[in-house]
């Protein structure tokens, strides 16, 4: 690819456990494939959560805050396109030498819903100094920056994936497969649900907060569901693991924006904020999936259930999933259909190139 620029570095705050680490590390990944021939760094305060994302990197340097000193950046200055992942805050010295410099700064943000993104999406946020600075937007349509594709997700094939899980994970597999990767949450409605359902359900539990929410199931006695808890996987198992299961439970941004690349079923848990914002993201949310349903009541119950499900106001119960549960196949037609969208019109990585590179000719 003929890229103007001769390197890149990225910043990252780790803040909620491997959440803003996943996205970044994704992006410094799929970048050094891209362009082999441009230096990449990732400088971030969360050197343990990058090393459990993946033991071995490469393709890019990572490097802890703690480096940048004067020493240091005399002899490693700025790169000339430095990306400042979720508004993090950029080490002083470091940002103050960048701003003096030739430099383009993308201010990569959450990924979002709303429809206020596509309003600031590449506006620019002026520094009063030598650099360029602009905001870059993550979304779900043309108007937003798009998702972080990568190349493993759009190139796996469940079938391929489905023994291969079972084989690693202790399941049968003749029946449904279904992963949770949520926050704390009551998850008794729930299972009431699968098991008066009588389908055979294996359930693969990740994170701390999930295993806790499904610790009292786990002396359930009925031989028709099956609860794993599983120790942390790379990025790329994950994603294979979504492609594999027939549901998934995904919370956050980096395993959210997956489900919906992954084509398959799943619902949001969203980040708890204050006074219970996150429902108004939630809503903007399911408001885009309306697009993707031809079935207005299947619509109705899907946004109804994502929505509770989401509401951490005390005594809110979780509305009945066994809708989602008898309507599978309809529910991956609708998700296929999102993730047809997405990987066909919403390139992160191309549209922030694209932009980057028409930056680099003014």
């Amino acid at each position: 690819m003929d890229f103007k620029y001769k390197d890149i570095d990225i910043f990252c705050d780790v803040v909620d456990n491997f959440g803003d680490a996943g996205v970044t590390y994704r992006l410094a990944k799929n970048l050094a494939e891209i362009l082999p021939e441009v230096r990449i760094r990732l400088f971030t305060n969360g050197m343990n959560a990058f090393a459990s994302l993946s033991p071995d990197i490469k393709g890019f340097e990572l490097l802890s805050y703690d480096v940048l000193n004067g020493i240091f950046l005399r002899e490693n200055p700025p790169a000339e396109l430095i990306i400042e992942a979720f508004a993090c805050h950029i080490p002083e010295l470091y940002y103050q030498t960048a701003l003096n410099r030739e430099c383009l700064i993308i201010n990569l943000d959450h990924l979002s819903a709303e429809k206020w993104i596509e309003g600031v999406h590449l506006k620019e946020s002026l520094t009063g100094a030598k650099a360029k600075k602009y905001f870059f937007m993550p979304g779900f349509n043309e108007n937003s920056g798009g998702l972080i594709l990568g190349r493993e997700l759009t190139q796996l094939k469940a079938a391929d994936l489905r023994k291969e899980f079972c084989a690693r994970f202790g399941l049968d597999g003749d029946g449904l497969i279904a992963t949770i990767f949520t926050y704390e949450h009551d998850f008794s409605n729930f299972m009431r649900d699968l098991t008066s359902s009588g389908k055979k359900t294996e359930l693969i539990v990740f994170g701390e907060k999930s295993q806790k929410s499904f610790e009292p199931f786990l002396t359930m006695r009925n031989d028709k569901i099956k609860i794993v808890f599983s120790d942390f996987i790379t990025q790329e198992g994950y994603d294979g693991l979504l492609k594999a299961s027939d549901f998934n439970f995904v919370r956050g941004e980096d395993s959210w924006a997956r489900a919906c690349l992954s084509g398959k079923p799943f619902i949001w848990h969203s980040y708890h904020q204050e006074d219970n914002y996150q429902l108004v993201k939630v809503k903007a949310f399911n408001q885009l999936m309306k697009n993707y349903f031809t079935d207005d009541d299947m619509y109705q119950k899907y946004s109804e259930y994502q929505t509770v499900f989401n509401d951490r106001t005390d005594g809110v119960k979780d509305k009945s999933f066994t809708f989602f549960n008898e309507n599978l196949s309809a529910m991956e037609a609708y998700s296929g259909m999102l993730s047809k969208y997405l990987i066909r019109n919403c390139n992160l990585i191309k549209n922030l190139l694209f932009f980057a590179g028409s930056r680099k000719e003014l």
